[in-house]
């Protein structure tokens, strides 16, 4: 059984890795474009610059992993699967990727089974 601090530090380079892999995704999507149109403009927002902040996010909370961050990487992860099971269907001619697909899914189960239960990882004063 992993102790607290072994734990930590698991899920510490678990969101590293994933906020680089989000922070490099971002930034291809903002140097190639979407394949549609850029409907997040169309809103006044830009999704690639959002994805390099949750990226780089990630990659600063290494420092505290406290929930907050696992839940949001949790969420990222289940919503990117389920982004590319919708796009399994061909809709709008957009198509989901496998290595998406798996990656997401590696990155869910092991923060799902590093995920602290019961045990308290709010913030802290670390210096």
């Amino acid at each position: 059984m992993l102790t607290s601090e072994n734990r930590t530090r698991a899920l510490s380079v678990l969101l590293v890795l994933q906020g680089a892999i989000v922070l490099v995704g971002a930034v291809l999507l903002g140097l190639t474009g979407s394949v549609i149109a850029p409907l997040d403009n169309v809103v006044g927002a830009d999704a690639s610059i959002a994805a390099i902040v949750l990226g780089a996010a990630f990659i600063l909370a290494y420092r505290t992993p406290t929930k907050a961050w696992l839940n949001l990487a949790i969420m990222y992860n289940a919503l990117a699967i389920v982004a590319q099971l919708w796009k399994g269907n061909g809709s709008f001619g957009v198509h989901s990727t496998w290595s998406t697909t798996v990656v997401a899914a590696i990155f869910l189960v092991a923060f799902v089974l590093l995920y602290p239960r019961g045990e308290s990882m709010e913030m802290t004063h670390q210096h």
